[in-house]
């Protein structure tokens, strides 16, 4: 290879890192050709990806199937895969489990997490079976706590989460679901508190396979579970695995909001604070947030608190902002608990308080709230 006398060091080490991709590729055809099955298996990811060969769906089908006929596992959980997402085949999950078991039966357990995660949304969207939330999150609490896969753990995770906050399919826990939630957020998958059930003011947008295999599975039952549409909304608020499309959501939200869900309602309240879809109003977001905290939204009652405090979309009044924080605060809201104890701090709603600003800062703190740990460091 000739290189220009003019190109920098980190130029020329760009190009010796270009240069061995395309001979790992050769050498990855090579073998191919010579019948090595994991020279097959890995060439066809590289045209699943387009990664420096023709990205092409057929020709990675066509080795995934070649190699799962033979029995390799990894290619039929792959083929599995690429029947669950519709990918160069028509979506079809039944055929999907089959290779997943393929797989499972020669003892994988990445096939076996793939069953019982398909089978979770199967059973929650109730797709060619009945729909059982009890079903759905017995088989997604399995590949939460029981998967290595960071993406099917994470999904499964998050639905978890969800299932304990609703209370469906168990007992109602919301701070059990939050907690899962919030622990759940990662690099990966950036739906934590925060961003999926809290404040809602920041973008988490994400090209992540987590993140569009999550947006696709909501969208897919969308028509029939009402979450699964919030949580599509969700994504498209964002842009989390899937192109950001914030009128479409505030659409959907208008909807659920208008059946009554709770925390579709503070999401639509969201979006008109936040000039989401809509045009900014915060009347509107203030009789949302309303109607979601009359529900016992504990975020509801955050932002109307807030509201209140703010003279948004409301007569600014202290005192019920502060009554609106102790509900939320009472309810284990680390939100409504950090502004409960600014209140006391600063004497507004109620009298100044500096031990009791302390409790509630705590309060907050130990669930993790950035401004609630830094308010407790400026009290000492």
């Amino acid at each position: 290879m000739i290189l220009r006398a003019d190109l920098n060091g980190g130029q020329i080490t760009e190009f010796k890192q270009e240069a061995t991709r395309r001979y790992i590729v050769h050498l990855l055809k090579s073998a191919a050709d010579n019948d090595h099955t994991m020279a097959q298996f890995h060439l066809a990811e590289c045209h699943l990806n387009g990664s420096k060969v023709d990205r092409s769906h057929t020709k990675a089908l066509n080795l995934y199937r070649k190699l799962a006929s033979r029995g390799i596992s990894q290619a039929q959980v792959a083929l599995g895969q690429r029947y669950e997402a519709g990918e160069g085949v028509d979506r079809d999950f039944d055929t999907a489990i089959e290779w997943y078991t393929k797989a499972a039966d020669q003892g994988s357990e990445d096939g076996r997490h793939h069953i019982m995660f398909l089978r979770g949304w199967a059973s929650f969207i109730g797709h060619s079976v009945e729909q059982s939330d009890i079903g759905a999150l017995s088989y997604w609490q399995e590949v939460s706590t029981k998967s290595t896969n960071p993406v099917l753990k994470s999904i499964a995770t998050h639905m978890v989460g969800w299932m304990h906050y609703l209370g469906r399919g168990t007992q109602q826990d919301e701070l059990k679901g939050v907690k899962i939630i919030r622990e759940n957020e990662s690099h990966g998958f950036k739906l934590g508190e925060d961003q999926c059930l809290g404040s809602n003011w920041n973008s988490v947008s994400s090209d992540s396979h987590a993140a569009h295999k999550f947006f696709e599975l909501c969208q897919l039952g969308s028509d029939k579970i009402w979450l699964c549409k919030h949580l599509m909304a969700v994504c498209l608020v964002n842009g989390f695995g899937t192109a950001q499309d914030q009128k479409r959501a505030a659409n959907a939200f208008q909807q659920l909001a208008s059946e009554g869900h709770a925390a579709s309602q503070f999401w639509l309240g969201g979006c008109y604070y936040n000039h989401w879809g809509v045009s900014q109003d915060y009347r509107q977001a203030f009789e949302w947030y309303n109607k979601s905290a009359e529900q016992d939204n504990s975020y509801g009652q955050w932002m109307v608190g807030l509201c209140y405090s703010g003279g948004a979309g409301v007569l600014k009044d202290d005192n019920k902002a502060a009554e609106w924080f102790r509900r939320s605060a009472e309810q284990g809201n680390r939100c409504g608990q950090n502004a409960l104890g600014r209140c006391y701090k600063d004497g507004k709603g109620v009298a100044e308080d500096i031990e009791t600003a302390a409790f509630w800062y705590c309060k907050a703190a130990d669930q993790g709230h950035l401004y609630a740990v830094k308010a407790l460091k400026e009290l000492v």
